[in-house]
């Protein structure tokens, strides 16, 4: 694979507060597991894998052309998923200009022959990584409050691994 293709997705950034309340939950989970850094916080719109730079403008463009609308999601549920073996932060995408936009995200990454998802859209934030199966009874115990999301803008992250952890630095914005 050549050295200039970037690891990108779409996602939502937190705010201060949002990210302190998701510190604080992380505060509640077991010591064996790796945390995602407060820089790193986010909701995930839709991974889109490896994409040349050359391909990027024309990324840019079609992310352009999509309806972009603000929307309101609620995540509620802390929940452990096996198979990448995290635990996040979810709630349910009842927003119809949330799907919307999630929709919108797959059908450009099919018409550009990037990577699209096998699942339906769940919205989260993923909390900690390398979580082993006995986190999912721990977590049920776990208080907090649910986190209600309203971003303001879409963003396209790049993600490559840093001097520490992995990094997100953000590659364009759009305003919803």
């Amino acid at each position: 694979m050549p050295l200039n293709n970037k690891r990108i997705f779409l996602g939502f950034s937190l705010t201060a507060q949002q990210t302190q309340k998701i510190a604080l939950i992380q505060s509640k989970l077991p010591d064996n597991v790796r945390l995602v850094p407060k820089a790193n916080l986010h909701m995930t719109l839709a991974f889109l894998g490896r994409i040349s730079t050359h391909h990027l403008f024309q990324l840019n463009q079609h992310v352009s052309l999509i309806t972009k609308t603000t929307f309101q999601v609620t995540l509620n549920e802390l929940t452990y998923w096996k198979k990448p073996k995290i635990v996040c932060l979810k709630g349910s995408a009842n927003d119809t200009n949330l799907l919307q936009l999630a929709n919108h995200a797959q059908l450009m990454a099919k018409k550009l022959n990037l990577h699209q998802s096998e699942y339906p859209y769940t919205p989260h934030i993923t909390l900690c990584r390398k979580a082993k199966p006995e986190i999912e009874t721990l977590i049920k115990h776990i208080r907090y409050q649910p986190l209600i999301l309203s971003p303001k803008q879409l963003h396209l992250f790049e993600s490559f691994p840093g001097k520490n952890s992995v990094e997100y630095p953000i590659i364009e914005s759009w305003v919803l």
